[in-house]
């Protein structure tokens, strides 16, 4: 178990030079991996990547594209969220958005044995605004060599992606423990809670009071039908950017400290836990961060 000091941190982390060497420590991990991928694209042309939400699956999903084809391997990324099948308006509200069974199992096979076989298919889209799935238009047609990625959360869930030869599985998550106070330890949990919370409000909508209000339910998902299957990944990354809570840090605790209390009693104790993490510490300007970071997804563009 790792435990990062975040006081420690804020020590370290005192120039745009130091986040970008800790930015490259994690992307050096990615590299890795995305050269083994290339090693073995004949023989495994579809990568499932998964992870938690707030793990940073979107950006990692891209980083691998973009490292796969300065290598010269044409690689094309494709959401999960994109398989989400029509919901009835009846069952809006009524159904755990967090279970596989929202998915479009069966065309999700069979684009993935298309794929598999060179077969052309055409991508569909999901219109959130009216809980349905559309066509795209997108035809896509996988040449030999060329790499697939699926990222989402249910990509190792056998129950959600069927299980076939030629895929290489992957998944992704906080698993840092950052130390604070006087012996505090925050869980993992809650740094992803703390990504949620601004990428939310900056491309969502959303308060971090109503981020708050989905955790529970997306934490009880994430325990069953995510995490469960990490076991099966052929590669484990810790997404943890060690200078990450110094950039959350000033933004959050305002709002946060400022906002009204939820009347729910466990959304109460999560948002004083972290009104108290926040205040334990100083922040970073957010500016120092560098453009091409992981976090960059969840704190926006400088």
């Amino acid at each position: 178990m790792k435990i990062a000091n975040v006081n420690e941190v804020y020590a370290k982390y005192n120039s745009a030079y130091q986040m970008q060497a800790e930015d490259e420590r994690y992307w050096s991990q990615i590299r890795n991996i995305a050269l083994d991928i290339k090693d073995k694209c004949e023989t495994h042309p579809i990568l499932l990547l998964s992870g938690p939400s707030g793990s940073g699956k979107t950006t990692t999903a891209h980083k691998i594209e973009s490292i796969l084809e300065e290598y010269g391997v044409s690689t094309h990324t494709i959401s999960l969220d994109c398989y989400f099948s029509t919901l009835p308006r009846e069952l809006v509200g009524k159904v755990d958005l967090e279970s596989p069974e929202r998915l479009d199992k069966d065309l999700l096979a069979d684009h993935i044995e298309k794929l598999l076989k060179c077969q052309e298919i055409e991508l569909p889209e999901f219109d959130f605004a009216n809980t349905r799935q559309i066509k795209s238009g997108v035809k896509l047609c996988r040449k030999p060599n060329e790499i697939i990625v699926f990222e989402g959360i249910h990509a190792l869930n056998p129950d959600a992606v069927p299980v076939l030869s030629g895929e290489s599985k992957m998944y992704i998550s906080v698993r840092t423990r950052v130390g604070y106070g006087d012996g505090k330890i925050l869980h993992p949990r809650y740094i992803r809670l703390l990504r949620r919370m601004s990428r939310d409000m900056r491309y969502r909508g959303r308060s971090p009071v109503e981020t708050l209000s989905f955790f529970e339910s997306v934490e009880k998902g994430v325990e069953n039908f995510v995490s469960p299957y990490k076991i099966y990944a052929d590669y484990s990354i810790d997404t943890f950017i060690e200078y990450e809570p110094l950039a959350y840090r000033d933004e959050m605790y305002e709002l946060l400290k400022n906002s009204p209390l939820p009347a729910n009693e466990k959304d109460a104790k999560t948002l004083k836990l972290l009104i108290d993490f926040l205040g334990s510490y100083q922040g970073r300007d957010p500016s120092l961060v560098s453009e091409d970071s992981l976090i960059r997804e969840f704190i926006g563009d400088k």
